[in-house]
């Protein structure tokens, strides 16, 4: 039993998740689903995943395979949700990429592909949706690398950064019929975040107040709150779950 919990009016609801198939959107896809939710699960490669999902939740879970990096696949995505499910009633969009970029050796393609997975997505995503909905939630997975920078990963935090400033926008264009919010996690014990973390994880959390890297449960926990109706008076947050990494250090 997943230990997000407690949101009962979660039941009924249908929500696109994508990178369902592990980490961040895995956690939320789990907790939406045993709350009772109705869930496009999103996968690109990992279909293994997402079947297996909709295996457990034969009535609840319906898997959506799609490449968001293009504009074509993020429309799919979002048709083929609206389709299975009957209706659309939130987005948390969590797939992304993380890699290294050195400023010095930054080629174009890694430079695009980083925007187009992380940051074109989410537009689509969100356009896609608003067609949509008339009512509801988008929550968006941020980084705190997008709120003060990650030397060696520019085109990484520029490319959250800018999910920063669409969500501040949607937030006012989008009320007050959809709220539209960002988790922005830091250390994430995921696929993603395997080898850096087996690199270097004590001097990382020797530098986190909380002491420790983040379980893909936690970000998850605080996406379920921003979508559920306990969140309902929040737009435009960027909910930063860190364990107080951003916290300014100590003076004297």
């Amino acid at each position: 039993m997943n230990a997000i919990g407690g949101y009962p009016d979660l039941a009924g609801r249908k929500i696109l998740v994508t990178g369902a198939s592990s980490g961040i959107g895995k956690a939320c896809a789990e907790a939406l689903l045993e709350s009772g939710a109705s869930v496009a699960a999103h996968a690109h490669r990992n279909t293994t995943a997402v079947e297996a999902m909709a295996a457990a939740h034969t009535a609840l879970a319906h898997p959506v395979i799609a490449d968001l990096s293009t504009e074509a696949g993020c429309v799919s995505s979002c048709r083929e949700a609206l389709e299975k499910m009957g209706g659309l009633d939130g987005l948390i969009h969590s797939a992304g990429i993380w890699t290294r970029g050195s400023i010095r050796n930054l080629d174009a393609q890694t430079l695009e592909t980083m925007f187009r997975t992380n940051t074109f997505s989410s537009y689509y995503l969100a356009r896609e949706c608003a067609k949509t909905m008339n009512t509801g939630t988008m929550v968006f997975i941020g980084s705190t690398a997008g709120q003060r920078g990650e030397p060696g990963h520019s085109h990484y935090a520029g490319s959250k950064g800018a999910i920063q400033s669409m969500v501040m926008s949607l937030a006012q264009e989008l009320a007050p019929s959809i709220r539209v919010n960002i988790v922005s996690p830091g250390w994430v014990r995921t696929p993603m975040s395997e080898a850096a973390l087996a690199e270097r994880e004590e001097a990382i959390t020797s530098k986190v107040p909380l002491k420790r890297v983040a379980e893909a449960e936690d970000v998850a926990a605080a996406a379920i709150y921003l979508t559920a109706d306990a969140g309902r008076h929040l737009t435009g947050v960027d909910l930063c779950c860190s364990g107080g990494a951003l916290l300014p250090m100590p003076r004297g």
